[in-house]
């Protein structure tokens, strides 16, 4: 099993996913410079501060992520956009002397690209107009993938509220079909609140 560092996140990052972050916790800006001294690799997974106690505050999957672009903000802080790479399952966890978290972690299989179904098309069309209507989602990508049903889901995995639980049992799926359609049903119920809160 390959060991990485980890930053977890109150959203999450998929293969083929743009994110970018500010980075402001002695931790984490460590965290950072290790990665460019190496291969610029890290983990990231979901944290959830208001976890049950019969579940981790961790995520049981992440994502490899490596870093695309680095600049110094004002006040201190650090910059950094990255892509996710693979998936990967958290086997076990230690924590450094300044509580940075390192996993050792089990890759798991990316899903494989797919057409789109009838729910997949509406779905494509919610996210292009989820992205028409948040600039600084649109511009983090060059290309965009509409018509694959799993690049639409991923996307849509990453900017929707949901809890550890929710994220784990839909990622340990061999493709992105249950996804699908838990996403068909969360965004056309009138009851749940917005969608895109995390944007």
């Amino acid at each position: 099993m390959n060991e990485v560092m980890l930053f977890p996140l109150n959203s999450i990052v998929l293969p083929e996913g743009k994110m970018r972050l500010r980075v402001f916790e002695a931790r984490y800006k460590r965290l950072v410079v290790d990665a460019l001294k190496g291969d610029s690799q890290f983990g990231i997974c979901l944290f959830e501060k208001q976890h049950l106690p019969e579940n981790s505050e961790l995520s049981a999957v992440g994502t490899l992520v490596k870093i695309i672009d680095f600049e110094q903000l004002e006040g201190g802080l650090l910059g950094i956009t990255v892509t996710g790479i693979k998936r990967f399952m958290i086997r076990r966890v230690r924590v450094e002397h300044d509580g940075l978290r390192l996993a050792k972690v089990e890759w798991l299989p990316n899903w494989e690209t797919l057409d789109l179904t009838e729910h997949g098309e509406l779905l494509s069309q919610q996210l292009q107009r989820i992205y028409s209507q948040f600039p600084q989602l649109n511009d983090l990508y060059e290309q965009k993938f509409f018509d694959d049903e799993t690049w639409v889901s991923q996307r849509w995995l990453e900017i929707l509220p949901m809890t550890n639980k929710q994220f784990d049992r839909l990622s340990l799926h061999l493709d992105c079909t249950a996804t699908v359609e838990f996403l068909s049903q969360t965004l056309n119920n009138p009851n749940i609140s917005d969608p895109t809160a995390k944007v």
